[in-house]
């Protein structure tokens, strides 16, 4: 008769036995869930700029406030639009710096209504009067308080169509935009 065996502990199994029994990724469930993500990813980003307007569409639709709060009307100006009124007849431009600046360089035909004293030269205004528009601009790429401050006072005193020119005259330099130098030969 044999003698009784007792029952062998079951040892653990080995590492690689058990890696063997777990479910494993195949590199083409990873890359199948990378491209649902990127997918999904580009469809919300989609989704979020579908509405986007055009910059011309920006301009109109959603301007932020009027330059002068007193004056709603007097409005904005970027530099292509101003750009097309260069040469109009019809169009006048103010420069708001002081007068060495202005004689560095300026908007073709541009009359010189500087604004380092902060009131409007009164031999000045018949020269804007019966303009169908009138662009004030001065020498700064941000909100330039001079034309601003330029374009209310014309507005004050009955000049009806008055626009403020973003990004002023470096902006208009650097668009490589008409400019001359010389003193204001429409000057009083």
């Amino acid at each position: 008769m044999t003698p009784p065996t007792s029952p062998t502990p079951t040892s653990p199994t080995p590492t690689s036995e058990r890696r063997a029994t777990e479910p494993t990724r195949s590199p083409l469930a990873l890359e199948t869930a990378r491209f649902v993500a990127v997918c999904a990813s580009l469809a919300l980003l989609g989704w979020a700029f579908r509405a986007a307007p055009t910059p011309a569409q920006f301009r109109t639709v959603t301007a932020c406030a009027p330059p002068v709060a007193a004056h709603p009307d007097v409005r904005w100006i970027e530099q292509d639009d101003a750009r097309a009124l260069v040469e109009s007849a019809d169009v006048v431009f103010v420069d708001a710096r002081p007068i060495l600046d202005f004689e560095t360089g300026h908007v073709p035909d541009a009359i010189a209504m500087p604004m380092d004293t902060g009131v409007l030269d009164p031999a000045t205004l018949p020269l804007v009067q019966g303009a169908a528009t009138v662009v004030a601009y001065c020498d700064t790429n941000d909100d330039c308080a001079e034309s601003r401050h330029l374009a209310g006072l014309l507005a004050e005193n009955g000049v009806s169509d008055v626009r403020v020119l973003r990004g002023g005259m470096p902006l208009w330099l650097s668009n490589d935009y008409p400019a001359e130098s010389g003193p204001c030969t429409r000057c009083p």
